[in-house]
């Protein structure tokens, strides 16, 4: 009987086998079937954690909140268009004080407003939107009101006094209240020379002829120039279109009296041509029209001063003066005792005599005139001899019809 029973034995076991193995089978597929029902991995499931900000399709344009532990943002400001300034760009010199001109629209309320400039150490500015300047430099003056802000781009300069020239950042000026010593005698300088030729070779190239009708001239030349003026129509009328010795422009050696020394000159082509383009070789029109009261003389047309192509490309378009640009407007009424003093002290003293005007001036007398007296009388200078004289009654740089 027990030889019988082995066999049944031996299959027993490997049933047992084959069912373990069965079991292991779909315990495994039954793994596989879930998986495919929810397949989440490690990395799938950072990822999802890592993109919860995101915004969807239908949630693009949800702005994301910054949490309470970030710093807020700064305000930001538009531009400003409900006022503005009448100064595209103020110039301002050391120790000089200008008033800032602001227009506004009729419904605008700037009693809120309030100044900052962008380097304290270059120029301060009040409350009322006065600006002084510190030290030479540039900087932003803003005007803040409510959510609008206006910037307003200012140069701060330097005026120095060298061997009686005086200098503003370099340029050398001279009009009716600051003077060029006697002695100074640079002649035409090349620099001005270079540049007028190109003008002229641009205006050349457009069918145009413009050529210089008169150039350097010395403090004994402008000398018999300006007494000249005076004999024949009196100084209040020498005043008005000519320069006194040492105040002239052409003893600068950067002057040109383009073609005829005449009004009419503007209405031709090469007078407007002039007019539009002498800024790109460098050139401005020295006197322009309407800042009579600036410059001091009638309107010349004809009269250019080169100041390079940079800085004469600033006053034209900018439709400023020479004195408006280096802010030497009214410079006998600084309120500066630096800058004052050194342009006292670089002045030429002038050789005057009297003389009793012989004809009474009917004109009535200007601002141009220093004083005012009962009996009108004339300055005039020593006559020289070094070079040729206009004669007597002969107009030198000037209408030969007076006004």
């Amino acid at each position: 009987m027990a030889k019988k029973n082995v066999p049944r034995r031996k299959d027993h076991a490997k049933s047992a086998f084959f069912l373990c193995m069965l079991s292991v089978i779909l315990v495994f597929a039954f793994g596989l079937v879930l998986g495919k029902q929810n397949p989440v991995s490690t990395e799938q499931t950072a990822s999802i954690q890592a993109t919860e900000n995101i915004p969807t399709e239908n949630n693009s344009e949800t702005e994301i909140i910054p949490s309470e532990s970030e710093p807020p943002t700064e305000t930001h400001y538009r531009t400003a268009s409900n006022f503005w300034s009448e100064d595209a760009h103020v110039y301002l010199r050391v120790n000089h004080s200008k008033l800032l001109n602001i227009g506004c629209k009729p419904d605008v309320n700037l009693s809120s407003a309030y100044y900052t400039t962008s380097d304290e150490s270059i120029a301060l500015v009040d409350e009322f939107g006065t600006v002084t300047g510190v030290s030479r430099g540039e900087c932003i003056v803003c005007l803040v009101c409510g959510e609008e802000v206006l910037q307003i781009p200012l140069t701060v300069r330097e005026m120095t006094v060298q061997n009686g020239c005086t200098y503003v950042d370099g340029i050398l000026i001279a009009n009716k209240e600051i003077s060029l010593p006697e002695d100074y005698d640079p002649g035409m300088l090349p620099e001005t020379e270079e540049a007028f030729h190109q003008l002229q070779e641009a205006a050349k190239a457009e069918g145009l002829n413009i050529y210089e009708g008169s150039g350097y001239r010395s403090y004994d030349y402008q000398v018999n120039s300006y007494n000249s003026l005076v004999r024949a129509y009196g100084e209040e009328y020498a005043n008005r279109i000519s320069a006194k010795p040492g105040h002239s422009e052409h003893q600068t050696g950067y002057t040109v009296d383009c073609n005829t020394i005449d009004q009419a000159f503007i209405e031709t082509p090469e007078g407007q041509w002039l007019d539009q383009h002498c800024h790109e070789f460098g050139f401005i029109i020295r006197y322009p029209a309407g800042k009579e009261d600036i410059t001091g003389y009638d309107y010349e047309c004809w009269h250019i001063r080169y100041l390079g192509v940079q800085a004469a490309t600033e006053i034209y378009t900018q439709g400023l003066t020479l004195e408006e640009y280096l802010d030497v407007v009214s410079i006998s009424q600084e309120t500066s005792p630096t800058e004052t003093q050194n342009v006292s002290t670089g002045e030429a003293e002038e050789p005057v005599t009297e003389i009793v005007t012989t004809e009474p001036v009917t004109e009535p007398v200007t601002e141009l005139m220093t004083e005012t007296t009962p009996e009108i009388t004339e300055t005039t200078y020593p006559e020289t001899e070094t070079e040729a004289v206009p004669a007597d009654g002969e107009i030198m740089d000037a209408p030969l019809i007076a006004p």
